[in-house]
């Protein structure tokens, strides 16, 4: 007990969830799933099981291999097609391709089992981990195309976005807030220390997703979404790999280096 008191105190006291990071279709979907590998990989936030690998550094972390294309975990369940084909199991890639061999997405059973394998687990072991009461903030970690794929006349996005579902400086706007004000500005400022000024946005252009709202101030811990700009570590053209290698793997291992320190500086 003493040793394992030691260890929790070398912890960060957060939890990561990474709920986009997978890319393995599960056996269930595959029959009916007719993406191509690299559209799944460009379609997910590849890597950022790499980027947010801190198991070793904080008490808690929640991930999946199974990609956001195939069930959406930071969605209510019952966002579904054919009203958003972008919903917890989508009918279209964020490219705007048809997911699976019926253009209305997977049948009935399908999307019941997908569900009940995948997305509720995720949400159970994050509920089991915010039982710890040293945890004290959760972050929801993802990446974030370097440009709107719908808006072409939208402005290029910041190399970070951290959200708690307020306003451009934290603050409550029509939302309940998944955490205070001054927890997102002591963010940001620990985040530009570490890759410069004007690097880090607030609630813009994501003010945070389901899994914030969902657990946000749950058992008194504040959430924050962290967004990513992929022009930071991932290649834009061409084939990726499911993991990073050569001077992908280096990017990514400083990119995860430099937003750790900036978790630490929060000084929970």
């Amino acid at each position: 007990m003493r040793g394992e008191k030691k260890l929790n105190k070398e912890r960060l006291p957060v939890i990561i969830s990474i709920p986009h990071g997978g890319s393995v279709v599960p056996k269930e979907a595959r029959e009916s799933f007719q993406l191509e590998e690299q559209e799944v990989l460009r379609d997910g936030d590849t890597w950022t099981r790499d980027i947010f690998d801190y198991k070793k550094k904080v008490l808690a972390l929640v991930d999946t291999e199974i990609p956001r294309v195939v069930i959406d975990l930071n969605r209510e369940k019952e966002d579904l097609p054919p009203k958003n084909f972008d919903g917890v199991v989508k009918s279209k890639s964020v490219f705007l391709n048809p997911v699976w061999k019926n253009p209305r997405g997977p049948e009935e059973n399908l999307r019941r089992t997908l569900i009940e394998k995948y997305y509720d687990p995720y949400y159970q072991k994050v509920l089991k981990a915010l039982e710890n009461p040293e945890i004290k903030l959760g972050i929801d970690c993802h990446s974030m195309l370097p440009e709107d794929p719908f808006d072409k006349r939208a402005k290029k996005r910041p190399l970070f976005c951290i959200s708690n579902r307020g306003g451009l400086k934290g603050e409550w706007v029509k939302a309940p807030l998944s955490a205070p004000p001054e927890m997102l500005l002591a963010f940001k400022e620990l985040l530009e220390g570490e890759f410069g000024k004007e690097s880090v946005q607030i609630n813009n252009p994501f003010t945070g997703g389901y899994i914030t709202r969902y657990f946000g101030m749950k058992k008194g811990v504040p959430w924050i979404q962290l967004e990513v700009n992929r022009s930071l570590y991932l290649p834009p053209k061409g084939p990726i790999t499911s993991t990073p290698r050569g001077e992908h793997r280096e990017r990514v291992d400083m990119l995860s280096h430099g937003i750790f320190n900036g978790i630490k500086g929060l000084k929970l």
